[in-house]
């Protein structure tokens, strides 16, 4: 791991008073309120608490930077948290109606879980329900890490 990397988790870490146990990348983010991060969000637990966070993406065309457009609105940090006891639920659902779900075309209890036909062809994301109807949508890199960290935070084995 490169310098940079180190700092930022070790500022995570104090940000959030302990060490960082799970940790992985959310390629693509939505969630029930309306907000969407077409570039994902980085997603960590600390203790039995999920932190995620989005970053800032400079506009490249072959790895030199350009210039943002006047209309596009300026850059507003996403960070969100919740505990490993608040989920109720855990799905895969498709990633067209999360995406339907964040524009507020749909509910996210209205969207089914997966079959065996789009767990092969379609795209996916995990559709992560929280007690209070806060839902999240995280297309995970490795979703059974995600699967048994939340496990171990809900059994206080993190």
């Amino acid at each position: 791991m490169d310098d940079e990397a180190t700092r930022f988790l070790s500022d995570l870490e104090a940000r959030h008073g302990g060490s960082i146990g799970f940790r992985t990348y959310s390629t693509w983010f939505a969630c029930n309120d309306g907000t969407v991060r077409e570039f994902g969000v980085f997603l960590f637990m600390v203790g039995d608490m999920f932190h995620f966070e989005d970053f800032e993406r400079k506009p490249e065309i072959f790895g030199f930077p350009i210039k943002p457009r006047k209309k596009d609105a300026p850059f507003v940090k996403y960070e969100r948290s919740f505990s490993a006891d608040d989920v109720e639920s855990v799905t895969a659902v498709l990633k067209t109606k999360a995406s339907d779900c964040a524009a507020g075309h749909i509910a996210s209890n209205q969207i089914n879980q997966v079959n065996s036909f789009d767990r092969l062809f379609r795209s996916l994301v995990h559709r992560v329900v929280l007690k209070d109807g806060t839902t999240y949508f995280f297309e995970l890199i490795d979703s059974k890490k995600f699967m048994l960290a939340l496990e171990g935070g809900r059994h206080g084995s993190v």
